[in-house]
């Protein structure tokens, strides 16, 4: 599961189950289909943004601290290059 929160409260702005994370040298290309009037708050926020894979023995944290989101509408592609990942184990 993909969680992108707001940095600030930590409120839930969007959850799926469908996104896929590839890492490039030292950053993360994390994608995931969406509509746009489903991620305008994302989009809004981008500069504030937390995201949280969440698997059954471990939570990785990922950022990006220079908000490369976009938003391909053609293919209603969410795509954020993150720089940032710690990984934390789940209990």
């Amino acid at each position: 599961m993909l969680m992108i929160r707001h940095a600030i409260g930590s409120r839930l702005l969007y959850q799926t189950d469908q996104f896929a994370i590839e890492q490039k040298n030292n950053n993360w290309k994390i994608s995931l289909p969406v509509k746009k009037d489903e991620v305008q708050e994302v989009l809004k926020l981008k500069e504030e943004l937390n995201l949280f894979e969440v698997k059954e023995n471990e939570k990785a944290w990922y950022y990006s601290s220079d908000a490369r989101i976009e938003f391909n509408n053609g293919e209603n592609h969410l795509i954020i290059l993150a720089d940032h990942k710690t990984v934390y184990p789940v209990s």
